[in-house]
C-alpha cells in the first residue's frame, strides 16, 4: 500500500513538473531548431550539432560556439568565452542552494547539471511560493533537456529548407520566452525593482561596450537593490 501511495505521489509530481515546463518548452523548441539550423548553415555535422546540446546545453553558448568555430576561432578561447557568458550560472545556483538542504546530494546534482535561465526562473517563482518538489524540479530540467536536444536536430535537418530564420521571426522567440517567464514574477514589488534596476544596468553596460558582462554585472545590481528594498520595507 505504502508503495502504491509513493507512485501515486511521484506520477502527481511528473504532471506538475510538465505542467511547469510546458510555457518553456513552447518557448525554447523553435530557438532549438534555429540553433540546429544555423549549426547547419555554418558547417557542422550532425552528431557535432547535437553534441553540443547534450554537453553543453546552454543554448547562448551553443550559438556563440557556432559562430566562433565558423569564424575559424581556437578551442581554448570558445572554451573560455562560454565560462565568461555562463558564469551567471554561479548566481542562479547559489540563490537555490539554501533551498534545497533537505534534497539528496543526487537530487541537487542533478538538479545543478540540467539549471538553465529559463528553468531558474520558474523554479525562484515556484520555490518562493513554498513548492520544493524535487521531483517535479527535475522533471521540469529534463523534459527541456529533451526538447531542446530534439529540436536542435530537427532545426539541422531543416537547414536546407530556411535560409533566413529571421525573416520567419525566430530570432525574437527567446525575448519573448523570457518577458513572458518575467512578468509573473513582478507581481512583488521587489521582483519588480530587481527587474528594474537590473535590466537598465544590462543595457546601459551593453551599449558600453561589455558584451556579456553586462548580464553579470545587471544581476548583482538587480539583486542588490531587491534585497535592500525588503530590508527597509
Amino acid at each position: 500500500m505504502s508503495q502504491l501511495l509513493q507512485y501515486s505521489i511521484k506520477t502527481d509530481s511528473i504532471k506538475k513538473g510538465l505542467k511547469w515546463a510546458m510555457p518553456i518548452l513552447l518557448g525554447i523548441t523553435p530557438i532549438g531548431m534555429t540553433y540546429g539550423l544555423l549549426a547547419h548553415q555554418t558547417g557542422l555535422g550532425m552528431w557535432p550539432t547535437l553534441g553540443l546540446s547534450l554537453f553543453v546545453f546552454a543554448g547562448t553558448s551553443q550559438f556563440m560556439a557556432v559562430s566562433m568555430l565558423n569564424s575559424g576561432v581556437g578551442a581554448l578561447s570558445i572554451i573560455i568565452a562560454t565560462f565568461i557568458v555562463n558564469f551567471r550560472h554561479v548566481l542562479m545556483s547559489a540563490s537555490l542552494a539554501p533551498l534545497l538542504s533537505l534534497w539528496s546530494k543526487r537530487q541537487r546534482l542533478m538538479l545543478g547539471a540540467t539549471l538553465t535561465d529559463e528553468s531558474f526562473v520558474m523554479h525562484s517563482l515556484h520555490f518562493s511560493k513554498g513548492d520544493i518538489d524535487p521531483v517535479a524540479a527535475i522533471t521540469l530540467n529534463f523534459s527541456m533537456y529533451v526538447i531542446w536536444s530534439t529540436s536542435s536536430v530537427i532545426g539541422f535537418y531543416l537547414g536546407a529548407l530556411i535560409k533566413h530564420p529571421e525573416s520567419w521571426g525566430l530570432d525574437f522567440v527567446l525575448p519573448a520566452m523570457f518577458i513572458g517567464l518575467l512578468l509573473p514574477s513582478c507581481i512583488r514589488r521587489s521582483a519588480a525593482f530587481a527587474a528594474l534596476c537590473g535590466g537598465l544596468v544590462s543595457v546601459a553596460l551593453h551599449l558600453l561596450g561589455m558584451g556579456n558582462w553586462a548580464v553579470f554585472f545587471g544581476a548583482i545590481v538587480g539583486a542588490t537593490a531587491a534585497t535592500l528594498l525588503e530590508e527597509r520595507a
